[in-house]
């Protein structure tokens, strides 16, 4: 079993694996220190760089492995999936090595955080992108302390499986350490703390934290104090990390790479002491006999950027069983090998078309995936109803509850099978627990047509409802209505993974010019949907948010949030597409925005009766259409005629050059560049295409 050992460090990961029989056949590092250790200790310098790094000059092998770097990615319009997004960041060079070598699995590791990179969406997009080069994908956050060492470090670990097995984390062999004490020095030269240096705090305000850690004193030094209540020194968080000193009785916490002075601070027997180098390699896992080269400083550096060789030993034993040995039972459960291998299937069709089902049904799957996240009970229950009739055909999966006529257990299978499944995959649905837990769901009544339980989502209620009749009445096919949810959940997910360019990172100065080119191309863009009118309107209220800051006829004023662009002023309650109030909240100033469509006298006189009764002082009516001639008299009699009766100025004009004529009182045109990306990422009104064609604009800009 031939292993490759990318981003290899001092070789924490390669050692894990040879304690399982594995054999390192390629090692790649670029850091020079981390090679002179890794040469020292297994004989070969693992220098180069992965983005250089030629697939073909590389021995074949059985499993990858790389604790790699985490990396923002962002989606450059190109539409070529997620694979293609990861392009340009190291994840991209993994995902290279494996599309060319096939390896039957991979072993990918991260700080924990990288669940919530990026709000998600990071780990979201390496998942699909590992799933779309054929792996089975399961992943979960282990901790160093449950692998028989004494340290509380969580790691994410990513294992993947091209012959389509499920990794089952629960079967690795955990060995339990709440002491420090087994694994620390015996004697030696100590650098410890002289009394007047620290302080103990008193024994009722020391306890065993969930995390092992016991805290017990601190150093003398400053504490923080933004956000901090007097009298809380007894609390670690008031400390920073090198002055908190925590007890041998307990774990020890995270060793950083970033504390390259080794200030970790330990009461043992009595008296503070700084954790040796020797103790920090040996909280890892490492071997007595591994060989320190370098400076302390640098030493500390790479063991704290290492990875626990236990646990990695304890994950290479359950790849060994689970993926090679022979004659072990290795198989998964029904339902998981079912799971994967339809998620396979769907992710492999071009679009949710290709399932096979009627418009009438396609309709009722688009219902459930476009709700899946506001929506998760129900997406939830009807993915394991399909799931479960797949494989139970003769089951009528209305009948939800056991306790039931003829029923079934659909939340024990939800919770045993079905949510696992959606949590490795990143399911936009996927449940803490259960979807069965959802209040209007968990009734003890058939998921009949007339089922009374109160579903917000009045189209969502219907299509679940009409999806579990159709299969059962109909005898519709359930496969194909779980694919078209899969395949259909998929692009929708990576619809929202989208992040939007910033032309400013690209670029040392980006002019007032070439703002407008931008909006202007983005404006009027082919879009095959519509809606296209709301960006006008957006563009306008990101430079109103800059210059109500900046301005100082608006010192005091207040920028009403943006309103629904869909609804009528009427429905809505708004006067206008942006609205500027004083303190007291009494109208300012409106603004209201056309998009093609020319201003004409008409236009004037009905927002004259949306303001007649206020105290405004402006109204602006902003066009990309210039008044035709005939109306211009016209519309400047009414604009008269409301200055003398009411006082407030009518101002006509066009977007762009408003809008130009703004950008230059900004101080900075970035500002705007911001607000505008973030507007358009976080407005609910802006869709998919409108994002996306932000971003193929400006990559051709940059092309």
């Amino acid at each position: 079993m031939k292993f490759i050992d990318l981003f290899a460090g001092i070789g924490g990961f390669r050692l894990g694996f040879e304690r399982e029989g594995f054999e390192c056949v390629y090692s790649s590092e670029i850091d020079e220190h981390a090679c002179s250790v890794y040469e020292a200790n297994f004989g070969v310098n693992p220098y180069s760089d992965i983005t250089k790094v030629d697939p073909k000059e590389i021995p074949d092998f059985d499993v990858l492995l790389a604790g790699f770097p985490c990396q923002t990615f962002s989606i450059c319009g190109k539409q070529k999936g997620f694979y293609d997004t990861t392009r340009g960041t190291l994840f991209f060079d993994i995902c290279r090595i494996l599309e060319a070598k096939k390896p039957k699995a991979f072993v990918l590791e991260n700080v924990s955080n990288l669940e919530k990179h990026d709000k998600g969406k990071t780990l979201t997009i390496m998942l699909d992108s590992l799933h779309e080069l054929g792996y089975t994908v399961n992943y979960k956050v282990l901790n160093a302390k449950d692998f028989g060492v004494p340290q509380n470090r969580e790691r994410i670990i990513i294992v993947g499986s091209i012959d389509g097995f499920l990794f089952d984390f629960e079967k690795l062999e955990k060995k339990p350490v709440i002491s420090m004490k087994p694994f620390l020095d015996k004697d030696g030269s100590f650098d410890y703390l002289n009394e007047d240096e620290y302080t103990l705090i008193d024994k009722k305000y020391i306890n065993v934290q969930k995390s092992g850690l016991i805290f017990v004193g601190y150093r003398n030094k400053k504490i923080r104090t933004v956000g901090v209540r007097p009298g809380t020194e007894h609390l670690s968080r008031v400390h920073k990390q090198p002055n908190r000193i925590y007890s041998a009785e307990g774990i020890h916490p995270t060793i950083a790479s970033q504390e390259t002075s080794g200030r970790y601070w330990i009461l043992v027997d009595g008296k503070v002491r700084k954790l040796t180098l020797n103790e920090c390699f040996r909280f890892m896992g490492f071997p007595e006999n591994f060989k320190k080269v370098g400076t302390i400083g640098q030493l500390y550096l790479r063991v704290g950027n290492s990875i626990c060789v236990n646990m990695v030993q304890a994950v290479a034993k359950e790849i060994k069983n689970q993926f090679f040995t022979k004659g072990v039972n290795v198989e998964m459960t029904e339902p998981m090998q079912f799971l994967e291998s339809i998620y396979q299937e769907a992710i492999a069709m071009k679009d949710i078309s290709e399932a096979g089902l009627t418009k009438k049904q396609l309709d009722w799957v688009n219902a459930i995936v476009e709700k899946e996240e506001t929506q998760k009970g129900v997406f939830t229950v009807t993915f394991t109803s399909l799931t479960y009739k797949c494989l139970h055909p003769e089951q009528d999966v209305r009948l939800h509850q056991a306790n039931m006529e003829g029923g079934y257990s659909g939340r024990t299978f939800d919770t045993k099978y079905v949510t696992p499944f959606l949590k490795s995959k990143r399911f936009y649905g996927a449940m803490k627990e259960s979807g069965w837990l959802t209040r209007s769901l968990e009734q003890n009544i058939p998921y009949h047509k007339d089922f009374p339980g109160k579903i917000s989502n009045k189209k969502v209620k219907e299509a679940f409802l009409n999806i579990l009749d159709d299969i059962e009445t109909n005898k519709a096919d359930p496969k194909k209505y779980l694919k078209a949810i899969i395949k259909g959940s998929v692009v929708e997910k990576s619809k929202k993974a989208l992040v939007l360019i910033n032309p400013i990172e690209a670029e040392t100065k980006l002019s007032i010019n070439d703002i407008m080119l931008y909006l202007h191309r983005h404006f009027y863009y082919k879009y095959k949907s519509r809606g296209a009118s709301i960006l006008p309107v957006l563009a306008l209220y990101s430079v109103y948010e800059c210059i109500v800051e900046e301005l100082k006829r608006f010192k005091g004023k207040k920028l009403d949030a943006l309103a629904s662009h869909t609804s009528s002023d009427r429905s809505s309650g708004a006067t206008g597409d942006i609205v500027v109030r004083n303190e007291d909240g009494s109208l300012y100033e409106v603004v209201e925005v056309k998009f093609d469509i020319a201003p004409d006298s008409i236009m004037i006189e009905d927002a004259y009766k949306k303001i007649a009764t206020t105290t405004i002082q402006r109204y602006y009516v902003l066009s990309t259409e210039s008044p035709i001639d005939e109306e211009y008299e016209k519309i400047q009699a009414v604009v008269s005629r409301i200055r003398e009766e009411h006082g407030c100025q009518v101002i006509i004009n066009g977007v762009f050059p408003t809008l130009k004529y703004y950008l230059r009182l900004l101080e900075n045109t970035d500002k705007f560049v911001e607000r505008y990306l973030y507007n358009l990422a976080n407005d609910p009104e802006i869709n998919y295409e409108q994002k996306l064609a932000w971003n193929i604009i400006t990559n051709e800009e940059n092309d």
